[in-house]
This record gives structure tokens, C-alpha cells and sequence, in this order.
């Protein structure tokens, strides 16, 4: 689901009912229009209860949410809907009990459940993200009992490489990676299919930068 630039009264006015939900699920699985996993046939019967299309021709059932993080659930769209959109706006996070009594949500369970998909999908949606166009590279040591001297110096901490995909001066994606060394291979390999084409990067100059 795309919420980027949306504000609340746009995903609101988008989103205020199941059925809009439904459509937008349909889109997502079929953009050209319903077509039968089993037989090809373009028609179907659409199960409203069980969000079901039985195709009209070999009576073929497929499960509108198979596959999503929605599947038999027994939530309505609409509240999905709107936890991903509030959980993706507050990037400080939002608490579980806070998203619970705003969505009406009867059971903590329930909620803590779908909240925990919701944060699996969006990690393996970043995981899979390319850095594009103007890339800022950076390091970070995390870590030690004692504060210790800092920088790339620093003993007994967590090496950390960061990238930062920017788009018109303003920082859009970042992606961190633990790292063995602050060696050339080792930060080539932690950011290593994690970049599209056309990459310009900008470093601090450090040697290890010099790919």
C-alpha cells in the first residue's frame, strides 16, 4: 500500500470504507483485471464475507488476502489500513496500546499481532530497497562498557557503515550495516546490492571510500 506524501484527509478519503480497501487489494493482485489462477477465465463471483473470487468458469476459489499479511483475518481492511498508515507516519514508533484504543481494537493480543506483521513487512520491504542517485556513506562505532577513545580508533565497539540515498537535498532512505573491518571489501560488501544505477557517493574521504 502506498502512503507516500499522503496526508491524514487524503488516506482518509481514499480509505473510509471496506469496500475501498477490498479495491485496492484487487488492484495490487490483479492491475489488468481478474484473471483465474487455474483456468485464465476474466470473470468471477466475489464472496464478500470470506473476500473469495470464484471464477465463473471452472469455479476456482482464490482468496483476495492470500498471500498478504491480511490473510483470514477476521480485523476488517480498514483498520489494517489505517495502522500501516499510522505506524508508517511516526517514525519516533507509536505504542501498540495507543493504536489499540484509536482503532478500537478489543483485544491487546490483536493488535500486538498485526503490529508485528505490519513491522515484518516493512522490513522485508526495506531489505529488498536500492539506494539511487546522490548516496552519502558514513561510519558509526556502537558499543563498550567505557566511552573510550572515538572514531575509527575506537576498541571494542560495533563497526557500522551507513548509507543515506538523498533526493533534492533532503535525506529519503538510509540503510546500516554491522561490519568486520573498515576496510574497502568489507564496507563493499555490507552496502553490496543495496545500490541502483547511477549512483554519485560522498564520502569524508576515508581510503576505504575509494570505490
Amino acid at each position: 500500500m502506498q502512503q507516500e506524501s499522503m496526508s491524514i484527509l487524503d488516506f482518509q478519503n481514499k480509505f473510509s470504507t471496506e469496500e475501498a480497501c477490498q479495491e485496492h487489494l484487487f488492484n495490487m493482485r490483479w492491475p489488468n483485471g481478474y484473471r483465474c489462477p487455474r483456468c485464465d477465465h476474466d470473470q468471477a463471483y466475489f464472496h464478500q464475507n470470506r473476500h473469495l473470487y470464484q471464477c465463473k468458469e471452472c469455479g476456482y476459489q482464490v482468496s483476495l488476502t492470500a498471500g498478504t499479511i491480511f490473510h483470514k483475518t477476521r480485523t476488517p481492511l480498514v483498520k489494517w489500513f489505517w495502522m500501516i498508515f499510522l505506524m508508517g507516519q511516526q517514525k519516533s514508533g507509536i505504542a501498540m496500546t495507543s493504536l489499540q484504543r484509536m482503532l478500537e481494537i478489543g483485544s491487546y493480543k490483536t493488535v500486538w499481532t498485526m503490529g508485528q506483521k505490519i513491522r515484518k513487512a516493512m522490513s522485508e520491504r526495506d531489505a529488498q530497497y536500492e539506494l539511487a542517485g546522490l548516496m552519502e556513506i558514513d561510519d558509526t562505532y556502537i558499543g563498550s562498557p567505557k566511552p573510550g577513545k572515538r572514531g575509527r580508533g575506537a576498541a571494542g565497539k560495533a563497526k557500522v557503515v551507513v548509507a543515506v540515498e538523498f533526493r533534492e537535498d533532503k535525506p529519503r532512505f538510509a540503510t546500516m550495516q554491522q561490519v568486520e573491518s573498515m576496510s574497502e571489501d568489507d564496507i563493499c560488501k555490507a552496502i553490496d546490492g543495496r545500490l541502483g544505477e547511477d549512483i554519485t557517493a560522498r564520502t569524508d574521504g576515508w581510503k576505504a571510500y575509494g570505490f
